[in-house]
């Protein structure tokens, strides 16, 4: 259940989104797609605000999680912190715009990380990250708008996004939109047997920031761990991937398309690995990649998700998940994923490209 549960989570938590420059009459009536050509064209002033919300989640319609959730965003630097707080246990996380930290008061536990190794663009906003979402799913999903309504003494635009196709990444959505500010104060999200809801009620525009409201108090004796040391990637040679993984691994040895770069991403802790990816490009860009990693021992989730269904790989059980052109399968204790870059991609072709994998010697 725990990858689905993640996924939900980052569904819901886009309610923390917001977009500015469209006028509420600009947009009841529109179709999904010129819905999100207006928000794609819109001039974006990134809001400043306090907000406290709560978000809940189900699973085989039991209630699992109730998390209270308090956000401080400053629009014009880009800072923000947000506290969660679920059964008495509270976690801090900080962004001041050059560093993001992580306290978990319950653990003990703390972590930094320096933004610009994230590799975080200015203007990567919070519009910008939902005008990908809706762009990326327009394809698999029908976005509807459903008019306007009233939330919280409030004026709110109702938008749905419904899959196309039964099974075809089933993520269901529905948002309540603030059409004047543009933030999102209410999200309802739907995945198999998982539902997610996430309130923001109240909410305070153009608030006051004092000098310590984007500095986490962290007691002297706990150790604040770098990020950066427990996660890292790097290019690395052919050799020294698979000394990495402990053995030679399946790489396209056809020719018809060049290998670009290999890329290691080590991570350490409880559920530490390394993790190889092998980018293939056709008329110098990515045309398809291939990840590979050793196979969990045990004590894997292998409930399949709503748009995963099992396929046979290279004569073995794997699982295909259309909404992103992927197929994964385990071979010689090595765990294989295979991802399309475009629509020809289909799960015919990745099966046929697969096939043709061969060790290196």
């Amino acid at each position: 259940m725990m990858k689905k549960g993640w996924m939900m989570l980052g569904t819901a938590l886009l309610a923390g989104s917001l977009l500015g420059g469209c006028a509420e009459k600009d947009l009841v009536g529109l179709s999904g797609d010129e819905m999100i050509e207006k928000v794609v064209h819109a001039e974006t002033k990134p809001a400043s605000y306090y907000a406290e919300g709560v978000m809940k989640m189900w699973s085989d319609d039991k209630l699992s999680h109730t998390m209270h959730i308090k956000e401080w965003v400053d629009g014009e630097t880009g800072r923000k912190r947000t506290e969660t707080e679920e059964n008495g246990n509270i976690s801090y996380a900080v962004n001041d715009g050059t560093n993001i930290t992580i306290y978990e008061k319950e653990t003990g536990t703390a972590y930094s990380m320096n933004v610009s190794a994230m590799g975080q663009q200015p203007e990567q906003t919070q519009k910008q990250m939902l005008v990908n979402q809706l762009e990326r799913l327009r394809d698999s999903h029908d976005v509807d708008m459903m008019g306007q309504e009233e939330l919280h003494e409030q004026e709110v635009i109702h938008i749905k996004l419904k899959p196309k196709e039964e099974g075809t990444l089933s993520i269901s959505s529905e948002y309540w939109v603030d059409p004047k500010t543009w933030m999102i104060v209410k999200v309802i999200s739907t995945y198999g047997d998982e539902k997610s809801e996430m309130v923001y009620d109240p909410i305070q525009y153009d608030p006051e920031f004092s000098e310590d409201t984007f500095v986490i108090d962290i007691p002297k004796e706990v150790d604040v761990k770098d990020l950066n040391d427990l996660a890292q990637s790097s290019e690395v040679s052919l050799e020294e991937a698979e000394q990495a993984l402990g053995q030679p691994f399946l790489q396209d040895m056809n020719g018809e398309l060049e290998l670009s770069r290999i890329e290691m991403y080590s991570s350490s802790g409880e559920f530490g690995r390394n993790e190889v990816t092998l980018y293939y490009i056709n008329n110098d860009k990515v045309d398809v990649s291939l990840t590979v990693f050793n196979a969990p021992d045990e004590n894997v989730d292998n409930t399949l998700l709503p748009d995963e269904s099992k396929v046979e790989v290279r004569g073995t059980e794997g699982s295909y998940m259309k909404s992103i052109r992927n197929i994964s399968w385990t071979e010689n204790g090595l765990r294989y994923s295979i991802m399309g870059e475009n629509e020809e991609w289909k799960m015919e072709k990745l099966q046929a490209w697969a096939k043709e994998l061969k060790l290196s010697n």
